[in-house]
């Protein structure tokens, strides 16, 4: 079998397969990657990143002026990323309560990173703040990247007669470096210290590198919109927070009525009817139509928070009927029941849950 033929027949399997297969979604808490003490309940953010020094305030807006990011952008950007992790902390789960206060705190040099705060000094704004710990931004600098290509593109004029015109692509990657410090107020010592790096490409196309370049959005939006990324990804890294999952499950299967009136149950949300049917179809003599239904069974365990369940009938889709799609989703399961077991461990300290 050439490989052309080979790839040919693997892109008609996919195409078969997607076309008697729909989706869900699920939402799910994904387990923080530091877990945070259970001493620490309730939290305040701050921005470091205020000027210290009329030097430091004078290199600020000299590297905007060069740099084209325009005067006071990586302020700006610092305040919405502060913002940022600040609600993410609030709403992604239930694991901090989050003050309303955002602390500014003068300290930003041309170092990228400052010592950490003096403990005391931490002590000292968490009883001022009534929190238990607080979460700063010590370090923010962002860096665009502006690069084009030409090309042309084919246009008509009144008498139908094509010709080429020239085109340019332009692309702005905004690239976004932060430093967070998650201290505690017990010590007044760093729990956490993460220097994380994020982008985004922003792209325009005209028939003049002006004219791209208008399409483009503002270097401060971009730089807002990046800024946000990395707020939200250091509230990931502290506390569990939620997460969109995406699962597959068949609508058909061959000679089956009971298959294909199930998935309308399952289009509907009607979890409990399509599982009443499937159940029926996994009696099927045939292991494919079996191992579909059994399959589908697992989704829609995990759909109703079921995992263990979930489980069970991807073991007998997978290894009862011998069902290819079972024993990769199987794994996705057994890897989600630990998760959820992590999530639970770390949010067992908050005040009135199990």
């Amino acid at each position: 079998m050439n490989k052309l033929y080979s790839s040919a027949l693997t892109l008609l399997v996919a195409l078969l397969l997607s076309a008697c297969a729909s989706s869900v979604h699920i939402r799910a808490l994904a387990p923080a990657a530091v877990p945070m003490p259970a001493n620490l309940q309730s939290v305040a953010t701050a921005n470091r990143i205020v000027p210290e020094s009329r030097r430091d305030k004078f290199f600020d807006v000299l590297e905007g002026a060069f740099t084209g990011e325009g005067l006071g952008v990586d302020r700006a950007g610092a305040d919405e990323c502060v913002n940022v992790v600040g609600q993410a902390l609030a709403n992604n789960s239930y694991r901090f309560r989050v003050t309303q206060a955002q602390l500014q705190l003068l300290g930003r040099s041309r170092e990228f990173f400052l010592p950490p705060l003096a403990p005391r000094y931490v002590q000292d704004l968490c009883r001022r703040t009534q929190v238990d710990g607080l979460v700063v931004l010590e370090a923010f600098d962002s860096d665009m990247l502006l690069t084009h290509t030409n090309g042309t593109r084919t246009v008509k004029d009144k008498e139908g007669k094509e010709y080429q015109v020239p085109t340019v692509h332009v692309e702005m990657v905004m690239k976004i470096v932060t430093g967070f410090r998650t201290y505690g107020a017990a010590q007044g010592f760093v729990l956490d210290q993460a220097r994380q790096e994020d982008k985004l490409v922003f792209t325009g196309n005209g028939d003049s590198y002006p004219a791209a370049l208008r399409q483009l959005p503002p270097p401060e939006e971009c730089i807002r919109r990046v800024a946000q990324r990395a707020g939200d990804g250091y509230a990931r890294r502290i506390a569990p927070s939620y997460i969109d999952l995406n699962r597959d499950y068949f609508t058909a299967a061959k000679k089956d009525a009971l298959m294909k009136q199930a998935a309308v149950r399952a289009d509907a949300a009607d979890w409990q009817g399509a599982a009443t049917l499937w159940q029926q179809a996994a009696k099927n003599l045939n292991p494919k139509i079996a191992g579909r239904a059994f399959y589908n069974l697992a989704v829609a365990s995990e759909v109703r928070g079921d995992l263990p369940g979930a489980i069970d009938w991807a073991k007998k889709s997978a290894y009862t009927c011998n069902n290819g799609q079972a024993k990769n989703y199987l794994r996705i399961l057994n890897n989600r029941l630990r998760a959820q077991e992590l999530v639970q461990e770390q949010l067992k300290s908050v005040t009135g849950t199990n």
